[in-house]
């Protein structure tokens, strides 16, 4: 068995729950770094480029109580070309590369007849994903467990130019809905599930749930502009998209139809789309016939929070956002009350529940966690939280389990 180091990207509690869904053996070492131990590296290669919340991967080399340029210079001269671009990127505070001694292990390496240059860090202590791509930078990772060191080299880094183009590049966007990015979709989906995806061909079709017998099957009730369906389809599930808005439906069609033009293993059967109130959806799907339920629903407006600090707003405005969750409280319980039907036995629910923050106090849909139990579901992990500095509306993932 080999050791390897996954770095952890901007969502590291839920980079590191995706992480323990594809691997059997996970060892939380900081923040932004696990261990992952497997026997074949290809076969962790090929699930690294399926994550969507780990940036980098590296080979464990050594375990040390010091660090020297000596020492990090050593495990570079074993490098096939003799001209190489380094640098070092130090997790959580585990080390900081500095100038000086970047230039000593440069200085060392041209001893050795190495043509050499380092990149450093532009920002803290971390090299990104587009330098050591595009400057061909062979990195080590230094991070620290149980007060050693760890060094690892770095083998492959996250395809930053395809997460891009899914982002920015498909035909349908709504920047003012709030969408989540298609990292933080492919992780919830990956959380929904272990096993691995499937591949097939690439043509937009109808499709029908007779000639899904055999195959696990993703519903988003809420399916927005389709961004958690993209991924779930690029990691080989059947989908199942509703919205209650006919635009909705329609707009994701038009992204689906896209990745699919866009993707060879996106296979267009395995998709349906149906317009739907997300709390009688189960008039639309067979009963027992969804194998997770994966989504982010109406979270309700902070335009009711209006341009007012939140330091200054009104007690109309508190009464407000108050009254919001107990809507949205109301809505959600009936949503997972009606999926109850759809899910089979054992059946995952992974979803975003909003938190407003405002004048230093938290107004959640407690309730609905609450009455997990009630509605048939037990609360296997949550509250993951995900937001945006300084937002008011607050992303805090749960992962329920039919029982």
């Amino acid at each position: 068995m080999s050791h390897y180091l996954f770095v952890l990207g901007r969502t590291p509690e839920l980079a590191y729950g995706e992480l323990c869904s594809f691997f059997p053996k996970v060892t939380y070492i900081s923040t932004h770094l696990s261990i992952v131990e497997v026997s074949d590296q290809s076969l962790l290669l090929s699930a690294f480029q399926k994550l969507g919340g780990s940036i980098k991967v590296a080979r464990i080399i050594d375990r040390t109580n010091e660090l020297s340029p000596q020492l990090l210079t050593s495990y570079l001269t074993d490098e096939t070309s003799q001209k190489i671009t380094f640098g070092i990127s130090g997790y959580d505070g585990a080390f900081s590369p500095s100038t000086p001694f970047l230039h000593d292990m440069k200085k060392m390496l041209e001893d050795k007849g190495m043509s050499c240059r380092f990149v450093s860090p532009k920002k803290g202590d971390t090299l990104s994903s587009v330098v050591i791509t595009g400057q061909h930078v062979v990195e080590l990772i230094v991070g620290k467990e149980n007060g050693r060191y760890m060094i690892g080299k770095t083998i492959s880094v996250q395809d930053f130019g395809d997460w891009n183009k899914r982002d920015y590049g498909r035909p349908q966007v709504d920047p003012k809905a709030g969408m989540l990015p298609p990292k933080v979709a492919r992780m919830i989906v990956n959380i929904a599930n272990s096993s691995p995806g499937r591949s097939s061909s690439a043509t937009f079709r109808g499709a029908s749930f007779d000639s899904w017998k055999v195959k696990r099957v993703l519903l988003d009730p809420f399916c927005g502009m389709g961004t958690i369906l993209a991924e779930a389809l690029l990691t080989g599930w059947n989908v199942v998209g509703a919205d209650q808005s006919a635009d909705a439906t329609s707009r994701t069609k038009k992204n689906l139809e896209w990745l699919a033009r866009q993707y060879s293993e996106v296979d267009g059967s395995n998709i349906q789309l149906f317009i739907s109130d997300a709390t009688h959806i189960s008039s639309h799907i067979p009963k027992a016939s969804i194998d997770a339920i994966v989504t982010e629903p109406f979270m309700g407006s902070a335009r009711k929070i209006g341009n007012n600090p939140i330091n200054q707003l009104s007690n109309k405005q508190i009464i407000e956002i108050k009254n919001t969750i107990k809507g949205l409280e109301k809505l959600y319980i009936g949503c997972l009350r009606d999926w109850y039907r759809l899910l089979k036995h054992n059946g995952k629910v992974v979803i975003a529940l909003p938190s407003y923050n405002v004048q230093g106090r938290e107004f959640f849909v407690k309730k609905v966690i609450d009455m997990c139990e009630n509605l048939g579901y037990t609360v296997e992990q949550g509250p993951i939280e995900y937001s945006r500095p300084q937002a008011v509306v607050r992303r805090k993932f749960y992962i329920l389990r039919k029982k």
